[in-house]
């Protein structure tokens, strides 16, 4: 019990710590955003995040408006002061404490950079009086940039994490652990195998017989994360990888299911609560095991 235990706990903090880390990719339009929780259950408190996309002009930071659920301590200098920075994007945590039910209006801030004033989106977060989580609290999709392709043209394929809650682990499925596959995350980035990376078993294989690779980007830092509707429900979108390709020959290639096993934690202090409980209760509780949509891609 205290191994798994401490292999659970070490696996919490490592992804808390790398929840932050640089994106590859770029807000093309938002250069201030908050990443956060659609819905939390009352009496509950969660984490939201703030992003900018370049470090703002000294100064120039301003919180237009403020829930009176989130930090009493939310300022102008507070946020400059203490936003950190990955190399990439600056960020800062916002505590939220949900209290009345209903729909609660989030920070606005402002900020300049490089001269130019910018400001973050509008944004609610519902407090409910109690939140399950189900079977469509992650989901997965694979998509390409494209229906069809030429034999020379770039193939864009991606996989993407759609989460109702900010606090989140990823596990290879149990089924595979049990026949040697690796099961957390850095024991996935010590084998450096990509079909552990992507959720499909004999990813890269298939890929090497059909494809030419240009480019594969896997992304272990859950970095770039940002605010999507899918179905129409409110998700914070997540990219787990892509690679860019061109087809050996034409013809249609089928692209397998992508799954994993995720645990979830609905609010802030569920994480600790659990560490206090039942082996089984941390093992067990609230995981469950999304998969993808199965894709063809189609080369003329």
């Amino acid at each position: 019990m205290k191994n798994i235990t401490i292999k659970f706990l070490c696996l919490f903090f490592l992804f808390s710590l790398l929840s932050c880390n640089g994106s590859p990719q770029t807000q093309d339009e938002e250069r201030i955003w908050l990443v956060f929780q659609p819905k939390v259950e009352q009496n509950k408190s969660v984490i939201l995040k703030l992003f900018f996309r370049s470090k703002p002009d000294n100064g120039s930071i301003k919180v237009l408006s403020a829930s009176s659920n989130t930090d009493t301590e939310l300022d102008d200098s507070k946020i400059e002061k203490e936003m950190k920075s990955d190399g990439k994007y600056y960020f800062y945590d916002i505590f939220f404490e949900a209290g009345a039910l209903g729909k609660s209006d989030l920070p606005v801030i402002e900020a300049k950079i490089n001269g130019k004033t910018y400001k973050s989106k509008a944004a609610t977060i519902e407090v409910v009086k109690k939140q399950d989580v189900d079977n469509n609290a992650v989901r997965l999709v694979l998509e390409t940039d494209k229906s069809r392709y030429h034999v020379n043209d770039t193939i864009k394929l991606s996989l993407y994490e759609y989460s109702k809650f900010s606090q989140i682990s990823k596990f290879t499925p149990a089924d595979l652990v049990k026949k040697g596959a690796p099961e957390a995350l850095f024991e996935v980035i010590d084998t450096g195998n990509v079909d552990y990376e992507v959720g499909i078993v004999g990813f890269k294989k298939y890929i090497d017989a059909n494809f030419k690779v240009v480019t594969y980007h896997w992304n272990v830092n859950d970095a770039g994360k940002q605010m999507a509707t899918l179905d129409g429900t409110p998700y914070i979108k997540n990219l787990i990888f892509y690679i860019k390709m061109t087809a050996k020959e034409k013809g249609t290639f089928s692209i397998p299911k992508s799954r994993f096993d995720y645990k979830i934690y609905p609010y802030e202090e569920a994480f600790r609560e659990e560490m206090l409980g039942p082996e089984e209760v941390l093992r067990t509780k609230n995981r469950i095991s999304p998969q993808s949509n199965a894709l063809n891609i189609i080369v003329e």
